[in-house]
């Protein structure tokens, strides 16, 4: 037994060693991805209930989905040891809310009014003619195909009584519903049709024994199937969507700079893009053809929408090194600036994100640190001049980095947030 324990003891510290080997830092976060079909000049859609089972549901789910600011973007798992994070875009401007749509009150009424069914069953013309007198853009209608089947079994169960385990088997039925929906969007000024989607789901249900009386609906799974596929495949066809995308940065091998490049990838996994970008700027500033900084900038613009200055960022690591990544990631560049002309058609506007580095924020980032012994509740003294007996100027909290200025035999010449600048003893240094 003790040798057990001291077996899985060291797979544990095993585990732990390899997870503390440095790994590429990598931002995840979500960004947006273009619709299946572009639909240039519609801006306002009606969409009638579709025909068939779950076609009044399907309407109002994928309405609710077109409606949504932010669809797709959910919380970020995360890995081992690690909590889950509230996931986030870095580009401002994005959104899925696209269109506007005309409310059910008023399209139940017009309906109503003409005569006309309020599902998928209305012609091409009709909905030309529905769609002057709402005044839209595009009607959006379609047809829902369920099916759905029954199978019987039997299956071993384990049961327990009065503390006693024991085998019996009892009878299954296993429910599976399948749905088909096919979409269409039909241009409401001349009863053209703009594109059409077809989509499949598929559900299943299965109970035992006195549990089959609690067997799911048909109705109820197809309402699941038809919810998913409005959700995903015929809200993706018509409006963009967030995808989570994971984006690695490089480690800078160079050993003058491996410590900024590690505090760069620390603060841009934080979120701190622009420290990330300034701390890679530093870099460069020193070492002008160092290729995985200009990658990492690339890389930084991308994420915050800046296309055209990612690609410049990866261009330029390009002609120092050719890398494959850095050759993928032009390309991805290039398509997504393609992508913002076309968001452009849709009323969105991205907006540059203000990367900018001051040649304080330069020298701060390349300053050399110190930190001081202790912690929070230690004081260091800060004096005036490198002696036992000089003037106190100020004492600072134990465990804090300052900026190191010169060294001074045993003492150190340090500068204080405050801007103070005087002299700590060496063996008040980490």
């Amino acid at each position: 037994m003790v040798r057990t324990k001291i077996f899985i003891a060291s797979c544990i510290f095993t585990l732990l060693l390899c997870c503390s080997v440095a790994i590429a830092s990598d931002i995840k976060c979500f960004v947006l991805q273009p619709p299946d079909q572009a639909l240039p000049g519609v801006q306002k859609l009606a969409i009638l209930d579709f025909n068939g089972m779950g076609g009044r549901a399907i309407s109002d789910y994928l309405i609710s989905s077109l409606l949504v600011k932010g669809r797709g973007i959910g919380a970020i798992k995360g890995g081992l040891f690690s909590k889950d994070k509230e996931g986030t875009t870095y580009v401002s401007g994005a959104r899925t809310d696209i269109f506007t749509i005309v409310e059910r009150s008023r399209l139940d009424q017009v309906l109503k009014e003409q005569a006309l069914g309020a599902t998928g069953l209305v012609d091409d013309k009709q909905a030309a003619a529905l769609g002057k007198i709402l005044g839209v853009d595009a009607i959006v209608m379609g047809t829902i195909i369920p099916s759905s089947n029954d199978s019987k079994g039997r299956r071993e169960q384990t049961m327990y009584t009065g503390g006693n385990k024991y085998n019996v088997v009892v009878d299954c039925t296993t429910r599976k519903v399948s749905v088909t929906v096919r979409m269409r969007v039909v241009n409401a000024t001349t009863g053209e049709i703009l594109g059409t989607k077809e989509g499949q789901s598929e559900i299943q249900d299965d109970k035992c024994g006195d549990e089959r009386a609690q067997l799911a609906t048909v109705e109820s799974l197809v309402d699941q199937c038809v919810k998913f596929l409005a959700d995903g495949d015929l809200a993706n066809y018509l409006s963009p969507h967030f995808v989570q995308s994971k984006f690695e940065l490089k480690d800078i091998k160079a050993k003058d700079y491996k410590k900024l490049g590690e505090q760069a990838g620390d603060a841009a996994e934080d979120g701190k893009l622009d420290k990330a970008f300034t701390l890679y700027s530093a870099i460069l500033k020193d070492d002008p053809y160092n290729d995985v900084a200009y990658y990492n900038l690339g890389v930084l613009n991308e994420v915050v929408g800046n296309f055209s200055e990612a690609d410049s960022a990866y261009e330029k690591a390009i002609s120092i090194r050719q890398d494959d990544d850095y050759t993928k990631a032009s390309d991805r560049c290039h398509r997504m600036s393609s992508f913002g002309g076309m968001l452009t058609t849709m009323g969105i506007s991205i907006q540059k994100h203000p990367f900018s580095v001051s040649e304080t924020q330069m020298a701060n980032a390349t300053a050399a640190k110190v930190r001081l012994k202790g912690d929070s509740g230690d004081r260091i003294s800060i004096r005036s001049t490198a002696e036992d007996a000089a003037t106190v100027l100020v004492k600072v909290p134990g465990g804090i980095e300052l900026e190191m200025l010169e060294k001074n035999g045993n003492w150190i010449k340090v500068k204080t947030f405050d801007g103070k600048i005087g002299f700590v003893k060496a063996d008040e240094i980490r």
